[in-house]
């Protein structure tokens, strides 16, 4: 059995982040990080975000259209969700979805993440990203959001 590591690098241009089949899934991005003291607190834990490629490709692969209609591939929509989330609602079992909530846009950018412990430390494992729309977003329960 493959051990996982958690890496601080991009993933190569020629596997994961353009669709392509994942080259490993033991390979973990950190993409991001829920402060401590931050507006998420309450909600969330301080903990790394992280992705895998196996989850980068599902992205591409499924959401593609919509990613690259706003301009971004996987992993920058991935990143932009993950720097300017402000809005914390209950997804799917025991996940969680982060969301970019612009007023008078009909479509929100989300990503699911899960609890898991990578290496020995608790962590968020990212799910899926995608669009959602208004309609999905008012049947999602409001746990938190960045009132400015």
């Amino acid at each position: 059995m493959k051990k996982n590591n958690i890496v601080n690098k991009l993933p190569k241009k020629n596997n994961a982040n353009n669709g392509l089949k994942a080259k490993n899934d033991a390979v973990f991005y950190t993409v991001g990080r829920i402060r401590f003291n931050s507006w998420a607190t309450p909600i969330l834990k301080a903990r790394d975000i992280i992705i895998n490629e196996k989850e980068l490709v599902h992205i591409e692969k499924r959401h593609s259209t919509e990613i690259n209609s706003a301009g971004m591939n996987a992993f920058d929509f991935v990143l932009f969700i993950v720097n300017n989330f402000n809005e914390i609602r209950k997804g799917s079992g025991e996940s969680i979805l982060l969301i970019v909530k612009r007023d008078n846009i009909s479509n929100m950018a989300a990503i699911e993440l899960v609890n898991i412990v990578e290496d020995g430390k608790e962590c968020y494992k990212i799910k899926t990203a995608s669009m959602i729309n208004n309609e999905k977003l008012k049947s999602k329960k409001l746990l938190c959001a960045n009132v400015r």
